[in-house]
This record gives structure tokens, C-alpha cells and sequence, in this order.
């Protein structure tokens, strides 16, 4: 049986978030919480509560975006974003996008989508199983669509999160 509530720890656990973060999270109220005064174990989190924030973590585009990179353990780091995450970014992101990858063919090999993007063909293989993205195999080679592989790439939450250097100089070239 699944106890109703969860400690800092087990939340942070469950959400796969540093301490740091997690503490930053309660603190300005992000998630509803009760504080137990204690040193250890200072906080409590109905489940509920748990999962309503971790499914709007996975689902909304753009969610907690305006905390990254604040975690990091770089001193005097600085986030200096290439493109705001916004809904508009996005949109004019995934059109130019469109008109870029216009000679590609509509069903991407996952090998090939991988590194448009500079992602690990691990990463793609991930998402498809996911359902983040949809594949299809023919003759051992994994398929995706062109247009939903775009769709993903341009969402806010992906240019919120922006992790290698090819997807940076992709931003780069639309920006200019």
C-alpha cells in the first residue's frame, strides 16, 4: 500500500531532481507542501500533489523553464539563452525548420534524425519507446516522421533545455 504523502528526499527521488532544486521548489511554493519544522525531513508532499507535478513536468511545454541552469555548480554561471522558449520562438523555429529540412524525406531514419540534432540515435530510440515520438521498422532500419521529429525539436521545452552544440548552431543559423 502507497503511503499518502512523501519526504523531500523521496519526492526529489521521484521527480529526479537534485536537493538543490527540490529545496528551491518548496521554498517558493512551486509545489504544495507541508513544512514539518524539523532539520531532517523538514518537508511533506501529499502523493497527489507528487504526481500532478511530475505529469506537468513530462507534459507542458516550457514548464520550469525559467529555472535552468540556475542549479548549476559553476560559479558565476550565468544562463545566456541563444532563443526564448516562447510559443512564438517556437512556432518561427519549427517553419523555418521546415523550409531547412524541405529536400529530406517525410520518414527519417532514426540514424539520420539523431544527428540532424546532435542526439545519441539512443536518445531517439528512447523517445519512440516513450511515445514521445512514433516509429516504424522496415527492414531493421527504425523510421520516424520528418514533421513530428521537427514539431518535437522546436517545442519550447526543447529549446529551454538545449544540450549540444549542433542543436546550439542549428538555433544559431535561425537566428541570423
Amino acid at each position: 500500500m502507497k503511503k499518502d504523502f512523501m519526504s523531500g528526499s523521496e519526492l526529489r527521488q521521484y521527480l529526479h531532481i537534485s536537493t538543490r532544486k527540490m529545496k528551491y521548489l518548496m521554498d517558493h511554493d512551486y509545489i504544495p507542501h507541508e513544512n514539518t519544522g524539523h532539520a531532517t525531513h523538514k518537508y511533506r508532499v501529499s502523493r497527489e500533489e507528487a504526481e500532478r507535478f511530475k505529469c506537468r513536468m513530462e507534459i507542458e511545454d516550457g514548464f520550469l523553464a525559467e529555472l535552468a541552469g540556475k542549479f548549476s555548480n559553476r560559479s558565476g554561471h550565468q544562463l545566456r539563452r541563444i532563443l526564448e522558449p516562447t510559443a512564438e520562438n517556437s512556432k518561427a523555429f519549427r517553419l523555418w525548420l521546415e523550409k531547412e529540412w524541405a529536400e529530406l524525406p517525410e520518414a527519417l531514419p532514426t540514424q539520420t534524425a539523431a544527428s540532424l540534432a546532435g542526439f545519441a540515435p539512443q536518445r531517439i530510440h528512447k523517445l519512440i519507446k516513450e511515445k514521445a515520438l512514433h516509429g516504424i521498422t522496415v527492414r531493421a532500419v527504425q523510421y520516424i516522421s520528418k514533421s513530428e521529429f521537427i514539431s518535437y525539436i522546436s517545442s519550447p521545452k526543447q529549446i529551454a533545455s538545449i544540450q549540444n552544440e549542433t542543436y546550439k548552431g542549428i538555433i544559431r543559423q535561425f537566428i541570423m
